[in-house]
């Protein structure tokens, strides 16, 4: 199928559209938490079940639905997604008990996935030349969509309540319905396993490609990083820097530049190579930490060491996942994504539970210097796939 690259790009700006509403998704408990938890009259732990609920339901999702993509057409299944997701969310919003709100919020979390769908499918359909740049428009859409909710959210929450904000965001969702019909690739797999032996061959997928699995290493330890320090950056910003809470929460533009950045610079990932680009992306996210590790109490050091790390590990995402997906076939690209960003959630969910406790005990310092250690255990993996000629592979 030949495309026109004029109309691609066109296409991936939808699809970045969509993705990166489909990441805010899971970010879209934290800012109304505690809205939330004074109306129900929930305390302690228990305050932080939707906020966890949204997150592990995504991890469901990448597991039981990014893999269909090996199934369906991503339109097909996209469209689905953002109706269920936006049903979801607006009854979330109008939960008349927290557990219900809690397991509306699972839902949402786990249909939300869409930008995993479309990543996957987008690079298997997009133009050789335009691949890098795909994937990087649709990477830095998610740190924009991400840091969006995490910054503005709040704010709205207050003007209209905690349950308009979170219907308004429904609404939104399935506004995205007819781009979604528009955008999202049509092509549907040739001759699908059934779903069972899409889910039995997940496995088999990850141990047939050594380059796929040092792939989702690198970037695994990269966004280790980057959760370790966004996890803890809140408490950070209050007990160290001395912000206000809302001082704190515009902390998050640091992130959504790093998204801007990531996309603005798509045409260098093309133009420089993946080993120059992958190299690249890694070094910035490592002076970003280091940064935050030499000077964790210097305000415009946090937001420049934040920025840093949130545009190297979105950039090292373009390179490390196009070279992962492209290193299986084509049929299974949605299982080889599964193994890929199932991994990534596994690992930020230990850099959470590491990072928490090292800051409660070392402060925030102590955590820069994990992420430093994480990033610069991925650029020996990266040498080490370049040294092996894994980062030039031949797509199959």
């Amino acid at each position: 199928m030949v495309i026109d690259p004029k109309q691609w790009g066109a296409r991936v700006a939808g699809m970045a559209t969509i993705a990166a509403a489909g990441v805010a998704v899971i970010y879209v408990p934290q800012p109304v938490q505690p809205l939330v938890s004074a109306e129900f009259g929930v305390t302690g732990p228990t305050a932080s079940a939707a906020t966890i609920a949204v997150q592990v339901g995504y991890a469901l999702g990448v597991v039981l639905l990014v893999s269909l993509g090996d199934r369906y057409s991503a339109r097909r299944q996209v469209t689905a997604q953002l109706v269920a997701t936006s049903v979801a969310l607006v009854a979330a919003g109008l939960a008349p008990a927290y557990s219900i709100h809690v397991a509306l919020c699972l839902v949402a979390g786990a249909t939300a996935t869409v930008g995993q769908l479309l990543i996957s499918a987008a690079l298997r359909l997009a133009p050789p030349a335009a691949r890098a740049r795909t994937a990087a428009v649709l990477l830095g859409s998610f740190l924009v969509g991400l840091f969006l909710v995490r910054t503005a959210l709040g704010a709205v929450a207050e003007a209209v309540g905690w349950r308009g904000a979170v219907v308004l965001c429904g609404i939104v969702v399935l506004a995205l319905v007819p781009l979604s019909l528009r955008v999202s690739p049509a092509e549907a797999p040739s001759s699908p396993p059934a779903y069972r032996a899409i889910l039995a061959t997940i496995p088999r997928v990850a141990a047939q490609s050594s380059t796929l699995r040092l792939m989702t290493v690198v970037h695994t330890l990269c966004f280790m990083a980057f959760i370790a320090l966004w996890a803890t950056a809140t408490p950070y910003a209050i007990e160290e820097l001395g912000l206000s809470v809302s001082a704190a929460a515009l902390l998050g533009v640091s992130g959504l530049l790093g998204g801007v950045i990531t996309m603005t610079a798509a045409p260098v990932h093309a133009r420089v190579g993946v080993p120059r680009s992958l190299a690249i992306s890694i070094a910035t996210g490592f002076v970003g930490v280091t940064a935050l590790a030499l000077a964790p109490n210097a305000l415009p050091v946090a937001a420049l060491g934040l920025l840093l790390l949130s545009a190297g590990m979105s950039s090292e995402q373009v390179s490390t996942q196009a070279v992962g997906l492209a290193s299986v076939a084509p049929e299974q690209g949605g299982r080889a994504n599964t193994v890929y960003m199932g991994t990534t959630f596994l690992g930020g969910a230990l850099a959470s539970t590491v990072a928490a406790a090292l800051y409660a005990e070392l402060g925030y310092r102590a955590v820069a210097v994990l992420g430093a250690t994480l990033i610069a255990a991925a650029a020996s993996l990266a040498l080490i796939a370049h040294r092996r000629g894994m980062l030039t592979p031949t797509p199959r």
